[in-house]
């Protein structure tokens, strides 16, 4: 039987028309298997990319995983398909997504370190090869020991900082919002307002996520010292900035967990909008953010409420036909969920971050 005619730059016009999110990443899905079943490799890396992209960017990103591992594969059968491409795109493609896969194995607790660290090796083999993404290389060294060990994690993120930018960068504004939250982390408020100057006053040039970030680490901050007052002016930003998208339910679970003591309300509403997102997710970071917020906000509504009628997906474990939830219930489930999350995380990095956090969650009602 003859092959069916392939025409990969007809096909991109029409992925080009698509908005971004679920749709897109389906018919890229689509594009994906004909450009496999053709042979064009050209194709099968640059549909993969462009996939793990609406993944990262508009669905659930730890999906980016596997592939990273095909776009791996195909580039190293095929190592100059993409030389055309300008400004050593090809390269810079390839080591992005290797990127966009390490970034999640941070975020399932159930891929032991031994495999985050062969993953790093390999990023790190490829910076060297490419001779780019040495900056990043630090920061994502320094993004996975913040959970296990923080003087190490603060002497990575120094060099990160002091090693130059390149392609493979994150906006400037990101890196001074991650720039915050490791100050923040080490203790130096000080270090933290200093790096934030530039963005609070609006002198740097910002990405879609940057104005959430640097609020959000704040936020938190705040919110686990139990400054409330502090804490509820970002969270008044923050709220007005979310975007009803799975990337922001880490924001969505701080903005809830601030908003169980100013305005119930709120948090009641952004809970019940989170909860269609979160169900199934993979990404347990997220998750953990999220079910921490909840069950703050149940926490509070436990104390002077018997019962709350709430709209939720019929996926949800304790979902009631009637809409009538019992808010100890709720607490209660929210808090194991998070702690069954927290534990796994530990074991895996061996530490005691995450339980340490969740001690904190109602630091603000105490």
């Amino acid at each position: 039987m003859a092959k069916s005619y392939f025409d990969g730059e007809a096909m991109s016009i029409i992925l080009n028309l698509l908005p971004d999110g679920e749709e897109k990443a389906n018919a890229i899905k689509e594009y994906i298997k004909e450009a496999d079943e053709a042979g064009e490799a050209y194709y099968q890396l640059v549909w993969r990319y462009d996939y793990a992209y609406q993944a990262y960017f508009h669905g659930d990103p730890v999906s980016t995983i596997p592939i990273a591992a095909e776009y791996a594969k195909i580039y190293e059968e095929n190592p100059h398909v993409l030389d055309n491409v300008p400004d050593n795109g090809g390269a810079e493609s390839y080591l992005m997504i290797t990127q966009m896969g390490l970034d999640n194995i941070v975020a399932l607790p159930q891929i032991p370190m031994e495999q985050w660290e062969e993953t790093m090796d390999n990023f790190h083999a490829l910076v060297k090869r490419f001779n780019i993404g040495h900056r990043v290389y630090w920061w994502q060294l320094a993004r996975f020991w913040q959970y296990i060990d923080k003087e190490k994690t603060f002497q990575y993120f120094q060099k990160f900082w002091k090693t130059g930018r390149d392609g493979l960068s994150d906006c400037r504004a990101c890196e001074r919002s991650y720039a915050v939250h490791m100050s923040l982390l080490a203790g130096d408020r000080k270090a933290a307002d200093e790096y934030a100057k530039p963005l609070k006053a609006g002198r740097t040039n910002f990405c879609k996520d940057a104005p959430k970030l640097f609020r959000y680490y704040y936020l938190e901050d705040a919110l686990d010292r139990g400054d409330l007052k502090e804490a509820s002016v970002y969270a008044n930003q923050l709220n007005v900035k979310m975007e009803k998208r799975i990337h922001d339910l880490s924001f969505f679970g701080a903005v809830i967990r601030c908003f169980a003591y100013t305005n119930m309300d709120k948090a009641v509403e952004k809970f019940q909008i989170g909860m269609k997102m979160v169900l199934g997710l993979w990404d347990q970071i997220k998750v953990y953010d999220f079910y921490k917020g909840a069950y703050v906000c149940f926490h509070e509504l436990a104390r002077t409420k018997d019962t709350i009628m709430l709209d939720l997906p019929k996926e949800f474990p304790l979902y009631q036909e009637d809409g009538n939830y019992n808010c100890s219930r709720l607490e209660q489930w929210f808090y194991g969920q998070a702690c069954t999350i927290a534990d796994k995380f530990d074991t895996r990095n061996k530490s005691s971050y995450f339980k340490d956090n969740i001690r904190l969650a109602c630091a603000c009602g105490r």
